[in-house]
C-alpha cells in the first residue's frame, strides 16, 4: 500500500501537473499529486488529508482529461465516449460549491440532488446519457434511482469517489445505510477505480473503509495531520463559576476584530441562542445556526455569514461540512466534540486561507457528563435489536418493508444498523420511495452482539479520546492531535503552537482575575460593550435547583418557553422578595408573572429558607427528589 511511482504515460495524456496548470494553479499541496496519480493510473486509492487540505482537487483534475481512459488500447485517438467521474458527497451545500469551481475551470459537471429547480435533474441525466458531462456529483441515496443508474449504466466510469468515506465505518446519527450499499453500487459500474476520501480517518478506520469498499492494491495517501497555521487552546473552566469564566474567555478572544470571522460551536440548540445573544450584545453582527430553525432561516444565517454580514456564526454541528469560507480566524468550541476527530474536522475550518487562525476549547469536566448521556442514549441490546426486526417483519409484505428517506429516527438508526451487519436484514435502494429492507431470517445473535459491543466501545473510546486531550495538559495539543492520528512527523507551527508551549498570557490573567476584574477587562476589550451576562457567578447547585423547577412548569413543553438560562442566572443574583420586584428582571413579563410568579418566588424563598420555605423540602433533597423523577437539566 505504499505510494506509487509517477507512472510512465503517454504523450498523449495528460501528466498531473499539465492537468493542475488548467485548473489555474503552479503547486501541489503535499498528497495530492500521488492521488490524482493514482487516479489517471486506474489504482483504487484511499486520501486523508485534513480539513482544508485539498482532497476535491484530487478527484477534480481527473476529470479535466476527459478524453482519455487508462483501459483503451490507444490513447491517442478521439474517444466518442469520454470516461465519466462519479462523485458521492453526503451534502447538496459541499456539492454545489464543488459544481461552482468545477464550471469555474472549465469542467463540464452536473449535480443530481433533491431540492433542485424542476427539471434540472432531468437534464443532468440527460447530460450523463449524451457524455457531456465529464464529471457528476450525487448524495448517495441517489442511488436509489433506477433512472440514475440506467444513465450510469451507459458511459464508461473511469472513477468513482466516496467523499466523506469515514460515513462508511460510522454508526448511530452518522449512519447512511446507502453508504453501505456503494460496494454494490461500484460492481455494478463495472469495477472502476475507486478513491475513498476523508479528513477524519484514524488508521484502523481507514482499514475499515478499504475493506467496505472493496478497495483492490490500493494506494494509500496521508498528507500528514498538521496545520501549521492553526493555534490550539485548551482553556479549563472548573468549579463555582465555570460559565462566567467561560463566557470572558470567549469575549476576551473574539473582541479582538483580528480573531473574525468565527465559528463558535455549541452543544444544544438551547446553548447556541443564548451564546449567539450574548456575543450580539457585545455589539459583534451575529448570526445563529442550527436544526431547530427553518430551513429558510439557516440559509439566511449561512449566507449572512459567508457574505461577511455576520462576523461571527454560532452553530450547532449541523453547520460546517461543505462551507467553505477561507479566512476564518477563528473556531471555538463552547461545549466539548463528540470525539478528538470531530474536534480536529470543526477546528479545521479555521485558517483555510493559510493565514494564521486560532482553534479555542472552552473544557470543563462537567461537560463530559453530556457525552456520557449521549452514549448511554445509544445503549442497544440484542433482544432491542430482535425486537426491531421483528416490528419489520410484522409491517412487511413478502418480507419486504419501504422505509421512506427522511423517516429513521437516531435510535431506529442504530437498531437498522446492527441488524445489518448482524445479516437479519438485507438493505438496497427501493427508487424514491426510500429504502428497501428484506428481512433475511439469518440473523446472527453473536453477529449483533459483536455489532452492538464494537459500537459501544467507539463511543467510549471517542470518549476517552477528547477526556484525554482536554487533561494532557503536559503535552503539546499540536502532538496530541498528530498522535491520535498516526502521524509520526514532528509538529511544525508557523506561529504559535498551543497554550502549553506557548500559552495566551493576556487569557490565563483573564482566567486567574477575579469575576469584577474579569468584567472589566471584557469590557475594555469589546469597547465598553460588554456582554449582559458576563456577571457574576451563581451558586450551581442553586441554579441546577431553578432549571429542574422550569421543567416542572414547562409541562412537556420546551424549557425555554418558561425562561432562559440567563434569567434564571439574573434571578439567583437580584433574589427578588415580590412580584413587583421580579418582574424588574429583564425577560420577565406580566405574563410570566402570572403564570409562574408565586411559584418562583416560593422556589426562591425554599433555597435560601429551607426549613421554613412554602416550596416543600430542603432545597438540596428539591434537587435529588426531581432527578429520582427523571427530571432533565
Amino acid at each position: 500500500m505504499d505510494p506509487i511511482p509517477p507512472a510512465a504515460v503517454s504523450a498523449a495524456r495528460p501528466s498531473p501537473e499539465e492537468l493542475l496548470a488548467r485548473f489555474g494553479l503552479e503547486a501541489f499541496r503535499p498528497g495530492q499529486r500521488e492521488a490524482v496519480q493514482a487516479a489517471l493510473s486506474g489504482r483504487d486509492s484511499l486520501v486523508v488529508m485534513p480539513t482544508g487540505g485539498g482532497k476535491s482537487l484530487c478527484y477534480q483534475l481527473p476529470a479535466l482529461a476527459g478524453d482519455w481512459d487508462p483501459a483503451r488500447p490507444d490513447p491517442a485517438r478521439p474517444d466518442p465516449d469520454p470516461p465519466l467521474v462519479v462523485v458521492v458527497s453526503p451534502l447538496i451545500a459541499l456539492m454545489s460549491d464543488q459544481l461552482r469551481r468545477l464550471e469555474q475551470a472549465g469542467v463540464s459537471a452536473t449535480m443530481l440532488a433533491s431540492g433542485m429547480q424542476e427539471g434540472h435533474n432531468s437534464k443532468a441525466l440527460k447530460d450523463i446519457e449524451s457524455g457531456v458531462s465529464k464529471l457528476v456529483l450525487a448524495a448517495p441515496e441517489r442511488f436509489a434511482s433506477a433512472a440514475f443508474r440506467e444513465a450510469l449504466a451507459r458511459r464508461r466510469v473511469s472513477l468513482f469517489v466516496v467523499d466523506e468515506a469515514h460515513c462508511v465505518a460510522e454508526w448511530g446519527h452518522d449512519f447512511r445505510p446507502d453508504y453501505l450499499r456503494l460496494g454494490d453500487a461500484i460492481a455494478s459500474l463495472g469495477r472502476p477505480a475507486v478513491m475513498a476520501a476523508t479528513a477524519t480517518a484514524t488508521p484502523r478506520v481507514a482499514e475499515e473503509i478499504a475493506a467496505r469498499l472493496g478497495l483492490s492494491d490500493w494506494v494509500s495517501v496521508r498528507s500528514g495531520f498538521d496545520r501549521p497555521n492553526l493555534a490550539f487552546d485548551v482553556v479549563s473552566v472548573e468549579g463555582k463559576g465555570a460559565i462566567a469564566r467561560k463566557r470572558a474567555a470567549l469575549m476576551h478572544v473574539l473582541g479582538d476584530p483580528a480573531a473574525r470571522p468565527a465559528i463558535v460551536y455549541c452543544g444544544t440548540r438551547k446553548d447556541t441562542d443564548e451564546v449567539a445573544a450574548m456575543i450580539s450584545g457585545s455589539g459583534i453582527a451575529t448570526v445563529a445556526y442550527h436544526a431547530g430553525m427553518d430551513p429558510q432561516a439557516r440559509r439566511d444565517s449561512q449566507e449572512a455569514f459567508m457574505e461577511d454580514r455576520a462576523e461571527v456564526v454560532v452553530a450547532t454541528n449541523a453547520f460546517g461540512m461543505g462551507v467553505d469560507k477561507t479566512d476564518v480566524r477563528t473556531v471555538a468550541h463552547w461545549a466539548l466534540p463528540t470525539s478528538l476527530e470531530a474536534y480536529y474536522q470543526e477546528a479545521g475550518r479555521g485558517g483555510r486561507d493559510g493565514e494564521p487562525a486560532r482553534a479555542l476549547l472552552l473544557a470543563a469536566r462537567m461537560d463530559l457528563g453530556r457525552l456520557i448521556r449521549f452514549i448511554n442514549e445509544r445503549e442497544t441490546s440484542v433482544e432491542d435489536v430482535k425486537a426491531y426486526v421483528a416490528a419489520l417483519r410484522r409491517r412487511s409484505e413478502q418480507g419486504a418493508v419501504m422505509i421512506p428517506h427522511g423517516a429513521l429516527r437516531e435510535r431506529e438508526r442504530v437498531l437498522l444498523s446492527i441488524a445489518e451487519r448482524a445479516g437479519a436484514v438485507e438493505l438496497e435502494p427501493g427508487g424514491r420511495d426510500g429504502l428497501l429492507v428484506t428481512v433475511t431470517g439469518r440473523g446472527s445473535p453473536r453477529a449483533a452482539y459483536t455489532a452492538i459491543k464494537a459500537a459501544r466501545d467507539r463511543g467510549w473510546e471517542s470518549y476517552r479520546s477528547i477526556e484525554r486531550f482536554i487533561t494532557g495538559r503536559e503535552t503539546c495539543r499540536r502532538r496530541q492531535i498528530l498522535d491520535h492520528f498516526g502521524d509520526p512527523a514532528p509538529g511544525a507551527p508557523s506561529g504559535r503552537c498551543c497554550d502549553v508551549c506557548d500559552p495566551d498570557e493576556g487569557l490565563a490573567l483573564l482566567m486567574a482575575a477575579r469575576p469584577a476584574a474579569r468584567r472589566a477587562a471584557v469590557a475594555s476589550r469589546t469597547g465598553g460593550a460588554a456582554p449582559e451576562n458576563v456577571e457574576e457567578p451563581v451558586d450551581e447547585g442553586q441554579f441546577e435547583a431553578l432549571r429542574r423547577w422550569r421543567w416542572e412548569r414547562a409541562e412537556g413543553k420546551p424549557a425555554f418557553t418558561v425562561a432562559a438560562n440567563a434569567v434564571l442566572g439574573d434571578v439567583l443574583r437580584r433574589r427578588p422578595r415580590s412580584i413587583e420586584e421580579l418582574i424588574e428582571i429583564r425577560g420577565i413579563g406580566p405574563a410570566f408573572c402570572e403564570k409562574h410568579g408565586e411559584s418562583l418566588l416560593a422556589a426562591l424563598e425554599q433555597l435560601e429558607n429551607p426549613a421554613t420555605g412554602r416550596a416543600g423540602p430542603p432545597s438540596s433533597e428539591l434537587a435529588s427528589a426531581l432527578a429520582s423523577q427523571g427530571a432533565p437539566t
